[in-house]
């Protein structure tokens, strides 16, 4: 089941991530670039290394100068000529990633390595263990990192029992739970900019999956995975 609508539209702002003009040179890159790692590094700050990590991708396109040249197409489309880059990136326009390329991480041959298989492990402690600090991977071409993309993306939803409306300790329907769990696609749309590697952080906050449930988390983490030729894309 899709949501109508659309989480977010995701277009990264290398240069506001560094707080550096478009035409700024590689020297100011490199001196914003330390600046902001003197604040943000895992060694010192204490967050949990978000915004270091988005600094860095930023940095890291930022002085490759053909990666530059193909998003500074994309970024002036964008913010100079907004009516046009609309019409650009249109829905008819978009590439429709398939469902099969969004994925959990970890392989389960890498959990049973680990014996992560046994039912007494959570998600999240297999994450834990795997040192997986992310929900999903959205696995893309290179050539697709600069386009105007849009991905159904599963999100886990916590609806409340139709039959007991969550006030029934003994409701046979949801064995006294008070609600259960399904699964919702929210649909994405991705306006370039995008960097190999790179965890974007979808906010779901304001997204209802229906009149009575709500999703389990407010943000997921999406990871970046320029891994496919075309001949493995399907």
């Amino acid at each position: 089941m899709s949501l109508s609508g659309v989480a977010n539209r995701v277009f990264v702002d290398h240069y506001a991530i560094l707080n550096v003009p478009c035409r700024a040179s590689e020297s100011e890159i490199k001196q914003a670039f330390r600046s902001l790692a003197k604040i943000h590094h895992p060694d010192h700050a204490r967050d949990d290394g978000m915004r270091f990590l988005e600094i860095y991708s930023a940095y890291r396109l930022l002085l490759n100068p053909e990666k530059r040249r193909n998003y500074d197409r994309l970024y002036l489309a964008r913010f100079h000529d907004s009516t046009d880059s609309d019409r650009r990136t249109g829905d008819a326009d978009r590439r429709q990633i398939p469902l099969s390329r969004v994925r959990y991480p970890g392989s389960v041959a890498r959990l049973a390595r680990r014996g992560l298989m046994q039912r007494r492990f959570r998600n999240r402690d297999r994450r834990f263990y795997l040192n997986i600090d992310y929900d999903l991977e959205l696995h893309l071409e290179p050539s697709e990192l600069h386009s105007a993309l849009a991905a159904q993306v599963p999100v886990v939803a916590r609806n409340i029992c139709p039959d007991c409306l969550g006030s029934d300790p003994d409701c046979y329907a949801c064995d006294g739970k008070g609600w259960y769990k399904s699964s919702r696609h929210i649909e994405i749309h991705f306006d370039g900019g995008l960097i190999d590697g790179q965890i974007l952080e979808i906010n779901l906050s304001r997204l209802k999956p229906g009149p009575m449930s709500h999703f389990k988390k407010k943000r997921i983490r999406l990871k970046i995975c320029a891994t496919l030729t075309p001949k493995t894309s399907t």
